[in-house]
């Protein structure tokens, strides 16, 4: 079936005013009518005065940033809670004996996975060490800043502690954890952690400047440093590394909450399993992640946001999550759909964090346009009142198909 996604990709170029926008951008969709289809447009590396930049492709690696949370850590817990190797309702102190104390003794991994432990948002590891056991050691015994369960805080370090606490329940690094629990059996040959081959990746920044001003400001996470207290800024374009600073300057380049790579037909492959194939994760493990957390907050499972996407079918229930770097999976919970969209908001743009096209402003340009684009091939999946059969590794799957444009 034909369905030309480069329409929409370049519209996902014009987000934001000049000077915001994001360099480069890949889609993807993945249906039964259509199989896999991607289009890219704009830059992996912008050209400049001493080199003529790389052009976007559909074969480009992105750093996820904080898809991450769902595509590493969310997929190994449910693998392993299916496997009956973690409990999400046990102490996160029978894994991580640092985290304990008061509160903390009735914090889950359920509480992590839903952002309701608790924790802090975010804290610059690196500005006390550069060697990730010292660093995990660090972000255990951090303090609460609320009781468990009071309500969901957004947090990188709970996915840091589920990154350790996958650790030592598999007795594996999590990089090896992932390829032996998640990338191995669905086939995924490039989705990995970095460092990847630049050559290969879109730039997942510019620099280092946005997490030096959050240092230096307090802005919008409170910290008690200053930018003196690390002295391995990056100054040039991040390829190939993850742009998360606590990834790239503590945690060894991987960790629960940001640090993998993945071209977008893999990434597709992965969120339709973890939705839509049940020889991979049984229901009753997808249904557990998939709904709500706390019925006083439908927008959050465990592990994945859960989200419409307005079609003219009328709204279609997903769940999925986004990527600081401007990345985004969704899946949909009721149809075999999924979209995934890569755009480098990081890469060309000027000013301070909060000038930034937001991820969720671009995620939604490039659903509408993806949308319209299935509606008018005529391929945009109807709703099955059971769920879908197997579309996972052992299936049979379509070819995927490239569009590029200039």
């Amino acid at each position: 079936m034909n369905l030309d996604l480069t329409a929409a990709a370049r519209e996902v170029l014009d987000c934001g005013d000049p000077g915001q926008r994001p360099a480069g951008v890949c889609l993807g969709v993945a249906t039964p009518a259509t199989g896999t289809v991607l289009a890219a447009a704009g830059w992996a590396q912008r050209p400049d005065g001493t080199a003529p930049g790389d052009p976007m492709t559909s074969r480009t690696l992105f750093d996820l940033a904080s898809v991450t949370k769902i595509a590493a850590t969310t997929a190994l817990a449910m693998r392993l809670a299916a496997a009956g190797r973690l409990d999400l309702d046990a102490p996160v102190s029978r894994h991580l004996p640092g985290f304990r104390g008061g509160d903390k003794d009735r914090v889950t991994a359920a509480d992590l996975l839903a952002h309701r432990a608790g924790l802090t948002p975010w804290w610059p590891l690196y500005c006390r060490t550069t060697d990730r056991e010292t660093a995990l050691d660090l972000a255990e015994r951090l303090p609460l800043h609320t009781p468990p369960r009071h309500r969901r805080t957004y947090s990188d370090v709970g996915f840091q502690l589920l990154g350790r606490i996958v650790e030592r329940v598999t007795g594996t690094g999590l990089a090896a954890a992932f390829q032996q629990w998640v990338a191995g059996p669905l086939g995924l040959t490039r989705t990995r952690y970095g460092p990847v081959d630049p050559a290969a990746a879109a730039v997942s920044a510019d620099d280092d400047r946005i997490e030096s001003s959050m240092v230096a400001t307090g802005e919008p996470y409170p910290v008690p440093f200053t930018t003196a207290d690390f002295t391995g800024w990056r100054t040039t374009a991040v390829r190939g590394t993850a742009a998360d600073g606590n990834t790239a300057h503590a945690l060894g380049g991987v960790s629960g909450h940001a640090g993998l790579f993945a071209p977008l037909d893999e990434l597709l492959r992965l969120g339709e399993a973890l939705v839509q194939d049940e020889t991979f994760v049984p229901a009753a493990v997808r249904h557990r992640f998939t709904t709500a957390a706390d019925p006083r907050d439908p927008e959050q499972g465990l592990g994945f946001c859960r989200f419409e996407v307005t079609t003219p079918d009328g709204p279609v229930p997903m769940v999925g999550h986004g990527g600081f770097t401007g990345t985004h999976l969704a899946v949909a919970t009721d149809r075999p759909l999924a979209l995934a969209v890569a755009a480098t908001r990081l890469h060309g743009t000027r000013g301070a964090r909060a000038d930034l096209v937001p991820v969720d402003v671009l995620a939604h340009r490039a659903h509408l346009g993806m949308v319209r684009s299935l509606t008018e091939a005529g391929a945009f999946p109807s709703r099955r009142s059971g769920r879908p059969p197997v579309t996972g590794p052992s299936g049979p799957r379509t070819a995927t198909h490239h569009q590029e444009s200039p």
